[in-house]
């Protein structure tokens, strides 16, 4: 069922609607590109054969972004699942003890700052309505939104983490030697970041360099670690593998 207010956001541009999955677009495609570089600049100073950086690379993205879109499914139908346990708490609450509940919405009124007789009307307005009061006790009591669909919240972040880890990896099938392809990598990887960036700024506005600064450097710092990871593996001996 719509929102209450989706017909108002939707007259105004400036609110839009599309952000309703903004976390699982940028968390699956930041995770994504950060996984990938990280991963890749890592693989690239610990593997002397191209091949098997395509190779490694491809599953680690695949990989990852099953366990995203499977994680991310789990997070939410538990969310949901969570919100319906206490829905049902709320419905018995206001079967069996609805003056408590009748005094509970006075209280939140009043913590809204109207005044007695306006806590009135709107107690005994939201009150003569079970489904109405549930929801206000649901948001303003407990402070509980309903999740999205589990399946719709999987599917999405599970697909922006292929979109934006995909790109960094590219390079190692197009361009030879390895330390080139890692060049371009980075390269790419650096356009992506400041697409998600731009994505971010696009829907909550701000300073678009601030968001694509950040979106940068914390997918920079990751590429560090993975290099680091990578070079540790040389003092234990491990690299120069090849088929």
């Amino acid at each position: 069922m719509a929102q209450p207010g989706a017909e108002i956001a939707e007259r105004e541009p400036q609110h839009p609607t599309s952000g309703g999955f903004l976390r699982d677009i940028v968390f699956g495609a930041n995770d994504g590109v950060v996984t990938a570089i990280g991963f890749l600049v890592g693989i690239s100073g610990s593997v002397a054969e191209q091949s098997i950086v395509v190779i490694a690379g491809a599953l680690t993205i695949i990989a990852g972004a099953a366990s995203m879109a499977l994680g991310n499914y789990l997070a939410v139908k538990s969310q949901r699942e969570f919100y319906d346990q206490m829905e049902k708490i709320e419905r018995w609450e206001m079967e069996h003890k609805p003056d408590v509940e009748t005094d509970e919405i006075r209280e939140i009124y009043t913590n809204y700052g109207f005044d007695k007789q306006t806590v009135e009307i709107l107690t005994k307005k939201v009150t003569s309505d079970k489904e109405l009061w549930l929801k206000v006790m649901m948001r303003d009591e407990l402070g509980l939104a309903k999740e999205d669909s589990p399946t719709l919240a999987g599917v999405i972040i599970g697909l922006f983490y292929l979109l934006a880890g995909i790109p960094p990896l590219l390079p190692f099938i197009f361009f030879r030697p390895l330390t080139r392809a890692l060049i371009m990598s980075v390269i790419v990887a650096i356009f992506v970041m400041a697409l998600i960036g731009f994505i971010r700024w696009w829907l909550n506005k701000g300073s678009l360099g601030s968001k694509v600064t950040e979106t940068i450097v914390i997918g920079l710092v990751a590429a560090g670690i993975g290099f680091a990871a990578g070079e540790a593996l040389k003092l234990f001996g491990i690299s120069g593998v090849s088929i």
